[in-house]
């Protein structure tokens, strides 16, 4: 049975993700979790390595899709030719 989290931790969750998916890097010393966590996550988000690690294996539901809005922001550059090819 899995625990409900609330909004404020999902969306700390997520802002963790992505600074994790942007630094680390398999195989890596010098940007493996732990030097993740030192250097990015908790200076920002103060928190124990072992709370890191546990928000890594929570499940987040995915973003929810754009906005007609948001999608026609870059249909500009869409339409644009491609020079150079």
């Amino acid at each position: 049975m899995q625990r409900k989290h609330h909004k404020s931790t999902l969306e700390r969750i997520r802002k963790v993700r992505a600074i994790v998916d942007r630094y680390y890097e398999a195989g890596n010393n010098s940007k493996c979790y732990k030097a993740v966590w030192q250097r990015y996550v908790c200076p920002l988000y103060p928190m124990s390595y072992r709370t890191f690690l546990s928000y890594l294996d929570i499940p987040t539901p995915p973003p929810p899709p754009p906005t007609a809005l948001e999608q026609s922001l870059f249909e500009f550059w869409d339409d644009m030719p491609v020079y150079g090819k």
